[in-house]
């Protein structure tokens, strides 16, 4: 067998596959007498100063990364020529190949494999590591069986990987690989680890849909401008699996989760969700949906790379111009993938705060991003239009921000809104940030977005981050134009989850106070809405105001061992208890009433106390007294104080 030296260590046996940054072999370690896996990169390569720089600082980092879903490094070689990372040698095929062999996977099996990704990457974030080229052809998957579980995939190739030395990483360019950039590398040549979820995010859509979102006609650079541009084609799967994919791909960084705590949320998933059955292949889209509501074909174009620009890492986009060519004036960003369908204007559309980054005034920073793009990576527009006709008209007012942070609720739930304007396209953006104090919370909440001169509701309004549907006032019993009904699942404890919304708003000249007025309007018309209805149990989270305990005066002792406390809490929507609805009544059997899981959790999110006389059951909900004189019980729902205390006598039978 012919065998090439790596090194004083290494030898090089068989070759398992070649990329455009270099070749994979099977390696023999002399020292430590195993099979390893040697990636040795293209010669040029360590000629290159700067790549060799960076190849050595990153030793330390890519040794020091451990867990159970990273291909293990072992070693980086600089010898010579040679320039070469040995790992762990995985014996079986990789997500691709397997993608390829089935076409689509199962709801569950996707979910599964994608979640075990972001565990891998949560922990390189942990060591400020970023991946920045996560796709199929870098999971690996252990074994030959097809059958595949978590503890069966392994992310490789962080070869490419950079310190976060700060909060992001600045490109000299694009750098990825173009299916799977995120509209931020794009726009503004940052990189973030919230750029690496994004990429698992298109995995995910790959894994269900057989194709990444903006695969389609046209060359790459065409398809990283969809990333920055367009909306993701919904797939046909369940509203709650599409609700964490969708937030995995808002086009707004700062709008995803963490890379663990979107693994959590995929992991929440009811079976009826993850049981679905697989999907066929999905077709591409011959049309594309801009993230302002408007249709458009995207336009072809070519991209010159010579390979002299690839940097380190499988198949990579790089150009050599400054980060800053990329970048756009400061504006309201494109929104996130909506989770439901833009809608048309309804009878009580909700509210949110637009959670602003640093974008450009969109209609107008997607053509100078274009331009730009084409300037310096020279590219070549195939049969497009020279954009003759009249001049677009000068829009009025200015681009405008604001923001509005609400006091806590009595359930605990704080409401903070920030809205951007963007005088181009006359649209807002609006992010709301619902926060939870020390218990769960449940919507859905009400929001409202009324028009901004008062007149109809705005139309088109498209939202991420949540399931959004009209206000039904025969439904809710609320009364509240254009009020929505947002449904974000569950707001953790000590956590907080953000949606947003895109709409149509026509400002004047004063965009900012206006904008301003917009949002506190607004809010008080939620508030208002709310505060109007007293009776049913629409909206629990926002319009409980408190909790009264109930119980008999007289509580009769009737055994040694003591006698059952009746008890009942009722919820306070305004001045009197709602008899008609209580929370909680003993003795306790079944599950938690619906209310009672919004804003508490459920059974656990009660707690009860009282006077020494009490004793309570190890779920602390049965309560028995167990010696006569007088008594109180109090209690505690999630964040809601039950007060004042009922007062009882606890007395002898026949006293």
């Amino acid at each position: 067998m012919n065998r090439q030296a790596l090194g004083s260590r290494y030898e090089l046996v068989d070759e398992l596959g070649e990329g455009a940054m270099g070749t994979v072999w099977r390696t023999w370690d002399r020292v430590g007498e195993r099979w390893v896996a040697a990636k040795v990169l293209r010669r040029e390569l360590a000629h290159d100063p700067q790549i060799v720089g960076r190849f050595i600082q990153e030793r330390a980092i890519l040794l020091a990364l451990h867990h159970p879903n990273i291909v293990e490094v072992h070693d980086l070689v600089v010898e010579g020529d040679a320039l070469a990372i040995v790992m762990d040698l995985v014996e079986g095929t990789d997500l691709r190949k397997h993608l390829r062999d089935v076409g689509t996977l199962r709801a569950r099996d996707a979910v599964r494999l994608t979640a075990a990704v972001l565990d891998a990457l949560d922990a390189a974030h942990q060591q400020s590591c970023l991946h920045r080229d996560v796709k199929p052809d870098n999971v690996l998957l252990r074994g030959v069986d097809g059958d595949y579980d978590e503890g069966d995939l392994l992310l490789t190739d962080f070869g490419i990987a950079r310190l976060a030395q700060e909060s992001t990483v600045q490109a000299t360019g694009l750098l990825g690989t173009p299916g799977y950039m995120p509209p931020e590398l794009f726009v503004q040549g940052s990189f973030s680890a919230a750029s690496d979820v994004y990429a698992a995010g298109i995995l995910l859509y790959e894994l269900l849909g057989g194709r990444t979102p903006f695969s389609g006609s046209g060359t790459a650079h065409t398809v990283g401008f969809r990333h920055a541009s367009v909306q993701p084609p919904r797939l046909p799967v369940a509203p709650a699996l599409w609700n964490v994919l969708a937030t995995m791909l808002a086009k707004d960084p700062t709008t995803r989760m963490t890379a663990a705590a979107t693994a959590q949320a995929l992991r929440q998933l009811p079976d009826e969700v993850l049981d679905a059955p697989r999907l066929e292949v999905q077709p591409a889209p011959e049309e594309w949906d801009i993230v302002q509501g408007t249709m458009l074909r995207a336009p072809a174009v070519q991209i010159d790379a010579s390979p002299a620009h690839l940097d380190v890492g499988a198949t990579n986009l790089h150009a050599d111009r400054p980060a800053a060519a990329f970048a756009a004036p400061t504006g309201p960003p494109p929104s996130a993938p909506p989770s439901t369908a833009p809608s048309t204007a309804p009878s009580t559309p909700p509210r949110r705060r637009a959670a602003r980054p640093g974008w450009v005034p969109w209609a107008a920073g997607a053509v100078a991003l274009a331009t730009a793009a084409a300037v310096t990576l020279g590219v070549v527009t195939a049969g497009a239009d020279d954009g003759g006709g009249d001049a677009p008209e000068v829009p009025v007012g200015v681009a405008a921000e604001a923001s509005l942070d609400g006091d806590p609720l009595p359930t605990g739930l704080s409401i903070d809104r920030e809205a951007g304007y963007d005088p181009a396209s006359s649209t807002v953006e609006l992010t709301v940030t619902y926060s939870a104090g020390g218990s769960p919370l449940t919507g859905p909440f009400l929001e409202v977005l009324p028009a901004a001169d008062g007149g109809e509701c705005p139309g088109s309004i498209s939202w991420s981050g949540a399931q959004a549907r009209a206000n039904n006032v025969a439904d809710t019993g609320v009364l509240a134009d254009c009020g929505w009904a947002v449904d974000v699942g569950q707001v953790p404890a000590r956590g907080e989850v953000a949606v947003t919304a895109r709409l149509p708003l026509e400002l004047g000249v004063d965009s900012e106070e206006e904008l301003q007025g917009w949002l506190e309007g607004a809010a008080e018309a939620g508030e208002t809405a709310l505060a109007r209805q007293t009776s049913d149990d629409a909206y629990p989270v926002q319009r409980l105001r408190g909790v009264e305990v109930d119980v008999a005066p007289r509580v009769d002792l009737r055994t040694a061992g003591g006698a059952p406390v009746q008890y009942t809490l009722y919820p306070l929507w305004g001045g009197e208890p709602d008899l008609a609805r209580p929370l909680l009544a003993a003795p306790v059997t079944g599950s938690a009433t619906g209310v009672l899981t919004a804003v508490a959790g459920g059974l656990d999110g009660v707690e009860l106390e009282g006077c020494s006389a009490l004793r309570f059951s190890g779920d602390g909900l049965t309560v028995v007294a167990s010696f006569t004189g007088p008594c109180f019980l109090r209690a505690q729902v999630g964040e809601l104080r039950v007060s004042p205390r009922a007062r009882f006598s606890v007395e002898s039978r026949g006293s």
